[in-house]
C-alpha cells in the first residue's frame, strides 16, 4: 500500500535514451525524455534508475536531477563509473530505454529575499547546479559558485556553470586546475572578506566531510545554508529505512530523532540536522 501512494504521487516511466555522452574520464552526462519528470521536478530532487533489466544490480541507483526542460520534455543525470550499475548505465545508446521512477524527495528552497546564492560542490556533487541555476536566475538572484575536486579530472560541467553564473571559482586538492586546496577554504575566505552576509545563502552538495564542514561554516558565521545529502536511497519511499540523517537536539527533544533522506530530504537545512564524516 505504501509503494502505491508513493507511486501516486510520484511517477513510473520508460524513458527514452536521448543522449548518453562521455564527459571526461568516467563521468557521462544522460538526457532522458520523460515530459512528466521535466514539468514537475524541482532543483535537488531526484530519480531512481533501475540500470538493466537483469536481477544483477538488484537495487536502482538515485541520480541529482542536473537540468530540465519543460517546453522539450528532457532532464539530464550525471554520474561517474563506480560499479556495475554506472558501468552498464554507460553503455546505453540513443534510443534505449530506462525505468525510472520520479521526481522524488524535496529540491532546494530559493527565499524570495534572497540576493546572493554560494554554490558550493565537490567533485560530481555538482549534478545538481545546473538545474538550481536555472531557477535562481529566473528569480533574479546572483549566483557565486565554489567547484572543487582532487584532481581536474573529476571536474565537470564547468563551461556550463560558468555560463550560468555571475562568478565562478575552481581549486583542487592537487593544484591541478583552479587555485590550490579546499573548495571550503576558498568559501571561508570570501566570506571572512565580506561582513554582510545578509540575504546570503549557501547552497551545497558533495561527499559527507564537504556537507559536514559546510554546516560547520555556518554555523561560525550565522549564514543559512542548504545541503543536497549523497547517500543509496534504494526505494526513494521511505519503506527500505536505508537512509536516515540525524537531527540536531533541542530543548524539547533530548533524545536522537532521524528523518529519511530519501522523502524528508535530499535536501535538507543545516540548522536541522547533525552529520558524521
Amino acid at each position: 500500500m505504501l509503494s502505491e501512494i508513493a507511486l501516486h504521487k510520484k511517477g513510473l516511466y520508460n524513458c527514452q535514451v536521448l543522449f548518453n555522452d562521455n564527459l571526461s574520464d568516467a563521468i557521462y552526462r544522460m538526457r532522458l525524455h520523460c515530459p512528466d519528470i521535466a514539468a514537475e521536478s524541482a532543483p535537488g530532487q531526484f530519480v531512481n534508475v533501475k540500470v538493466n533489466r537483469e536481477f544483477i544490480p538488484l537495487l536502482r541507483k538515485p541520480f541529482s536531477i542536473c537540468q530540465r526542460n519543460s517546453r522539450e520534455g528532457w532532464f539530464d543525470i550525471l554520474w561517474k563509473i563506480v560499479g556495475k550499475g554506472t558501468s552498464v548505465l554507460s553503455g546505453l545508446q540513443k534510443g534505449d530505454f530506462v525505468s525510472v521512477i520520479g521526481p522524488l524527495g524535496h529540491g532546494f528552497r530559493i527565499a524570495p529575499d534572497l540576493r546572493q546564492a554560494l554554490l558550493v560542490a565537490g567533485g560530481l556533487g555538482v549534478a545538481p547546479f545546473p538545474f538550481l541555476c536555472d531557477e535562481l536566475l529566473k528569480a533574479g538572484k546572483s549566483i557565486r559558485l565554489f567547484l572543487g575536486a582532487r584532481h581536474q579530472k573529476e571536474l565537470a560541467l564547468v563551461e556550463n556553470l560558468r555560463n550560468l553564473s555571475n562568478e565562478l571559482q575552481i581549486t583542487t586538492e592537487d593544484g591541478s586546475a583552479g587555485s590550490q586546496g579546499l573548495v571550503t577554504d576558498a568559501l571561508i575566505q570570501y566570506l571572512s572578506e565580506r561582513h554582510d552576509h545578509s540575504q546570503t545563502e549557501i547552497f551545497s552538495c558533495g561527499p559527507i566531510g564537504l556537507l559536514k564542514r559546510i554546516c560547520e561554516i555556518s554555523d561560525d558565521y550565522k549564514i543559512s545554508s542548504q545541503v543536497a545529502l549523497e547517500t543509496m536511497m534504494a526505494c526513494g519511499f521511505g519503506i527500505c529505512m536505508g537512509c536516515p540523517v540525524r537531527l540536531r537536539q533541542s530543548p524539547t527533544n533530548s533524545s536522537d530523532v532521524y528523518k529519511l533522506t530519501c522523502i524528508d530530504g535530499p535536501v535538507f537545512d543545516t540548522s536541522e540536522i547533525l552529520l558524521n564524516g
